[in-house]
């Protein structure tokens, strides 16, 4: 700013006052130049179409420039790695003086970095925006140790995933019997019990049913294992085909499958065990097979009224069964 205009002011002292003032000015004036020179910081004015107008040796060597003068033959323009984020920033200071964004920037020998600016704009007498003033902060590190840490927590979420993946699949494995995918021993209990808190509740008799497949030594002396455990995945296809999903179906071991609840009265009782010997029988009649498929069975109904485990069920059935199997050996 010249003496002259500062003297139409009429606030500026005259003679050696005048001179002593526009010494601390210039002074003030070297010293806030040598504050913006030495800033570790990028500070910029540029005009409202991307040309700078000034800048200091710190946005110079951000941006891979030797000297802030080079900046001066470039467009801002030029170093946005998206051009929208531009549109966006100056959109922004249309509706706000100031505010700050981060986005990245191409420095000259292309590498990309992050920059947090913070521009103002500077408006004229008339209301248009003159030039834009500015700081920019390089925050490259602090971007990628923030991408290094969403990385390490989308990887410590994904290894969460499997390992409930795998809990549940061993928690699967557990409860499910390998040959047939039926219940296991284990399974079966854990959601029979399941059956039995229901019922309680509901006072209405429920019906266990408890069976091996006929002849099973037969088939394993005179075929061999692998066609014995044929006969046992086609009984627990049979099974699935026949009864409800919502029945627990389980391979107790060895011949003997267990169901439950197989019905409520003993009408769905034997409506249910007339499905099954059809489909037994269906099965029997299509083609040659080495084996044929029977059974052997026995019902125990859970009465409310007079409680028992699942345990005692299965101990009546197997009574019931034997007895059933003796009955036509004779």
């Amino acid at each position: 700013m010249s003496s002259q205009v500062l003297k139409k002011s009429g606030n500026i002292p005259q003679g050696s006052a005048a001179s002593a003032f526009q010494k601390r000015f210039k002074d003030t004036e070297a010293r806030y130049l040598a504050l913006v020179e030495h800033l570790p910081v990028g500070v910029y004015r540029t005009t409202p179409d991307g040309r700078f107008i000034e800048a200091n040796p710190a946005l110079a060597h951000m941006l891979g420039f030797e000297s802030a003068e080079a900046l001066k033959d470039m467009s801002v323009k030029d170093f946005y790695v998206s051009r929208r984020d531009r549109a966006s920033h100056l959109k922004k200071l249309d509706r706000s003086i100031t505010f700050f964004s981060e986005f990245q920037l191409r420095r000259r020998n292309g590498t990309i970095i992050w920059g947090r600016d913070y521009p103002r704009a500077v408006k004229g007498h008339r209301g248009d925006i003159e030039y834009y003033d500015g700081i920019l902060v390089d925050i490259t590190r602090e971007k990628m140790a923030e991408e290094a840490l969403k990385k390490a927590l989308r990887e410590r979420e994904k290894a969460s995933l499997e390992r409930q993946k795998m809990i549940k699949r061993l928690e699967s494995i557990s409860l499910t019997d390998d040959l047939t995918g039926l219940y296991n021993r284990r399974g079966f209990f854990m959601f029979a019990q399941h059956y039995l808190q229901v019922t309680s509740r509901k006072k209405t008799p429920l019906f266990l049913l408890f069976m091996d497949v006929d002849n099973m030594k037969r088939i394993n002396d005179s075929y061999g294992h692998h066609i014995g455990d044929a006969a046992l995945v086609r009984m627990a296809a049979i099974l699935r085909k026949v009864f409800r999903s919502s029945d627990v179906k389980g391979r107790m071991g060895g011949d003997e499958f267990a169901l439950f609840p197989i019905g409520t009265n003993l009408i769905s009782v034997e409506a249910a065990l007339n499905r099954l010997k059809k489909a037994i029988a269906a099965f029997n009649a299509r083609k040659r097979r080495s084996f044929r498929l029977s059974i052997s069975s026995g019902i125990a109904c859970y009465d409310p009224q007079y409680p028992s485990t699942i345990e005692e069920l299965l101990v009546r059935a197997d009574k019931l069964m034997y007895e059933q199997k003796l009955a036509r050996r004779r």
